[in-house]
């Protein structure tokens, strides 16, 4: 086992439960905490996201996270680590974004995960040396686009990112989705600027394509 402590960037929709990333206090590097269980499917179920008082983990929290030994070994999504689900997570402070800023900077790359498209074939990203799922960025002219689903409602995001335009994005962010959840389907302008946490999805098993996502929108 070990700990890190944990700034609390994205708390991103996934199924029934969550997908939570961070970054290290100490060092900076990014870390997905996920539950060992595999039928969450690198999820965090609600249980586990609330301190010992019941009272509920937030963005921007700092919170000390006990770790398995056990690693998760992901080839698309090498942040992912195992908490021990034996161990509540400890809040010991909170911080701003601006201070994270401040003090780590943006993930500043020329392209979102190795091309400018939506997605990346799983295979093509197993190919580079150095892997990364997750990324903190200033985009500009942030639009959400809101698409009936035979089920549900989806919701895409455009917006360009250093000159260049990106179109059809996923968002995850449960506060965006909950903001639009009774809007038309239609495109809305959200933000002239805005700091994204942007995440690398698993393969998807229909296509076996890797999505990048808004997991967070600051």
């Amino acid at each position: 086992m070990f700990i890190k402590n944990l700034i609390i960037l994205a708390e991103s929709a996934k199924f029934a439960n969550y997908c939570v990333a961070g970054i290290d206090a100490d060092t900076g590097e990014w870390i997905r905490p996920i539950s060992e269980k595999p039928e969450l499917e690198d999820a965090v179920p609600i249980d586990d996201l609330k301190y010992p008082d019941s009272s509920r983990i937030e963005l921007l929290d700092v919170v000390e996270i006990k770790f398995s030994d056990r690693a998760a070994k992901n080839p698309i999504q090498p942040e992912n680590f195992f908490y021990n689900q034996k161990y509540f997570w400890q809040k010991v402070g909170r911080v701003t974004l601006q201070e994270v800023i401040d003090e780590r900077g943006f993930d500043f790359r020329d392209e979102i995960f190795y091309n400018n498209n939506r997605s990346i074939m799983g295979v093509d990203v197993i190919k580079f040396d150095v892997r990364e799922s997750l990324l903190l960025l200033p985009v500009e002219k942030l639009y959400i686009s809101i698409e009936d689903g035979k089920e549900h409602k989806k919701f895409f995001a455009d917006f360009s990112y250093r000159g260049r335009n990106f179109l059809r994005f996923s968002v995850g962010d449960i506060a965006v989705r909950n903001k639009f959840a009774d809007s038309d389907a239609g495109k809305y302008f959200f933000k002239e600027n805005a700091n994204v946490v942007f995440s690398l999805t698993n393969p998807y098993y229909k296509n076996a394509e890797c999505y990048k996502m808004l997991a967070q929108i600051f």
